[in-house]
């Protein structure tokens, strides 16, 4: 991230504290869904990649304000609960919107660190021993938003970020992306950690209203909730785990588990 030649450490794709949020309650591994399979895991997606102090900038900018605030299996989520503590700009049955600027308790810098960061990491490394190739692909962008994570430059231009949290009941307590969308005029990318949507919008046509939904860039720092959204995010993570090739291995594990206890 800094481009000096320096001796690396291990890093991770999500900060390591994430993955306690995704084990239930009899404290058993996480469930992977990807790739093509489906099975309990304690591997973390890590890889000797950035020096100390470069870890040392994610950890302290955005990291270590966010992973405690995120949405748990035993439905808390600090996070919501701060937002609720602000007015709403519109609220119906389907969700609302809310305006960070209106929050002092909401780190706005602390909140896009974190996401870019994790974008960032996904596009200058594969993450996987099958592949040389980035997990994303963010073309000219890259380098702005890795002088922009290191506070040697302004947030970059033709880069908007969305945030989306569920409501407590509804949070998705999984690890998922960074992931290309189906592109348009411009590339998309998604990425989910417990209970937030993160979305990376990067090209110079995107449109002007799109912009106005950008986290960082709109003076009000819109967050959306929105049940509609995070319901498409449950069905296309089903509808992975229902294609994955080890699904029916897993659920008989699960119940074979079950009736042991």
């Amino acid at each position: 991230m800094c481009l000096e030649t320096k001796n690396v450490v291990s890093s991770h794709l999500y900060p390591a504290a994430l993955y306690a949020y995704c084990r239930n309650h009899d404290n058993a591994s996480p469930v992977r869904v990807g790739d093509g399979v489906v099975l309990h895991t304690d591997r973390q997606l890590q890889d000797h990649l950035l020096c100390a102090e470069c870890e040392d900038i994610l950890n302290k900018r955005g990291e270590m304000w966010v992973n405690p605030k995120l949405a748990t299996l035993q439905k808390s989520f600090p996070l919501y609960d701060i937002l609720m503590k602000g007015p709403a700009a519109h609220m119906d049955e389907k969700g609302g919107l809310y305006f960070a600027a209106h929050n002092p308790e909401i780190d706005v810098e602390k909140l896009t660190h974190f996401a870019m960061g994790i974008f960032w990491k996904a596009s200058a490394h594969s993450w996987s021993g099958k592949s040389r190739s980035p997990m994303i692909q963010l073309g000219p962008y890259g380098d702005g938003i890795r002088t922009w994570l290191r506070g040697e430059s302004g947030f970059p231009k033709h880069v908007c970020l969305t945030v989306l949290v569920a409501r407590p009941e509804n949070a998705l307590i999984v690890l998922t992306g960074p992931n290309e969308r189906i592109s348009g005029r411009w590339h998309s990318f998604s990425l989910g950690v417990p209970g937030v949507v993160f979305t990376l919008e990067v090209g110079k046509q995107i449109d002007s209203q799109m912009r106005m939904t950008c986290f960082h860039e709109n003076a009000t720092h819109p967050v959306l909730i929105s049940d509609e959204v995070m319901g498409a995010v449950w069905n296309k993570v089903g509808e992975h785990y229902r294609e994955s090739r080890k699904t029916k291995s897993y659920v008989a594990a699960r119940a074979k588990r079950a009736l042991k206890t």
